[in-house]
């Protein structure tokens, strides 16, 4: 697997790994095309949040996926959760297609919590061949971009700028992009965008977008996206205490709540080549063997 030379202290993404966690974090990760930070901090007095974040990286180098998760209830039951969510991770390593993986999510998350709780999820898959960013949205608050040489953040829905929409008969009807737990049927919808060299994306729970002044105005993910337009562009490796700081200096008070911010940028890597130690992996990985997952801790 082709890949860069990154900072001493990032996680390097091995092959059919998937790592991650729910504990407070401030961790850096690389794979293919895409350096990232991940930034945990669980509700004041737990030691593991209701947050939880998870990356993998397929055989060949050409599909790695980020999963974002906010359960209600600040983190009962989540190492049971994170367990499950892995599981599927692995399952689904080789595959590009998320709305799959999303369901399978949901039936897992509905057949822990027994219908008591639900969790928003945000599935982020970069796929290296083509450049496309595809994303599928569980009810979470929608990812914001920032293009290469452009200092202005905006939300990735429908409507983005580029946005490609998956239009099939089975996403027409029924219920879609419901927060997983809710209702077991539910269908995913899938978006997808380029992203190139230099281009930004930051994805984040709840607990940012429902900073409130004493006057009761929320921030908003609006307000949020204007927060990281301010910043400079030199702290993309630092976003979650930067916005944090520039939150507050606002006049807003964080919510009550886990914050948790993962924010990657397109580094302009190329695809990896396919080659005997990829053919390996990829018969490896048919027989469900030479797998890593990994559980991140402070």
């Amino acid at each position: 697997m082709k890949t860069t030379n990154p900072p001493a202290d990032t996680h390097q993404l091995a092959c059919l790994e998937v790592w991650g966690g729910s504990s407070t974090a401030d961790h850096a990760a690389s794979v293919p095309g895409l350096d990232i930070t991940v930034s945990s901090r669980p509700i004041e007095g737990s030691t593991a949040g209701g947050d939880l974040y998870l990356i993998s990286s397929c055989s060949s180098g050409w599909i790695s996926r980020m999963l974002l998760a906010d359960v209600s209830g600040h983190g009962d039951g989540v190492a049971e959760l994170s367990a499950k969510l892995r599981k599927a991770m692995h399952k689904s390593i080789n595959v590009v297609d998320q709305s799959r993986l999303a369901r399978m999510l949901n039936s897992a998350f509905e057949d822990i919590s027994g219908g008591t709780k639900f969790a928003t999820a945000l599935l982020m898959t970069y796929y290296a061949p083509t450049g496309h960013l595809i994303l599928v949205n569980a009810g979470h608050p929608p990812p914001l971009l920032c293009r290469a040489g452009s200092d202005q953040w905006t939300p990735v829905d429908k409507d983005t700028d580029g946005i490609l929409t998956q239009k099939t008969k089975e996403l027409r009807i029924g219920v879609r992009n419901l927060p997983l737990g809710v209702i077991g049927s539910t269908h995913y919808e899938q978006l997808a965008i380029k992203i190139t060299k230099g281009d930004r994306i930051c994805a984040y729970t709840d607990g940012y977008a429902e900073a409130q002044r004493i006057s009761g105005e929320l921030l908003g993910v609006d307000g949020l996206a204007s927060v990281l337009s301010e910043l400079s562009a030199g702290v993309e490796q630092d976003y979650a205490s930067q916005t944090t700081k520039a939150i507050l200096d606002r006049g807003y008070q964080l919510a009550e709540d886990d914050h948790t911010m993962l924010s990657f940028t397109h580094n302009g890597e190329g695809m990896a080549k396919v080659g005997m130690p990829t053919l390996a992996n990829l018969i490896k990985n048919g027989f469900g063997v030479g797998h890593t997952d990994t559980v991140v801790s402070v």
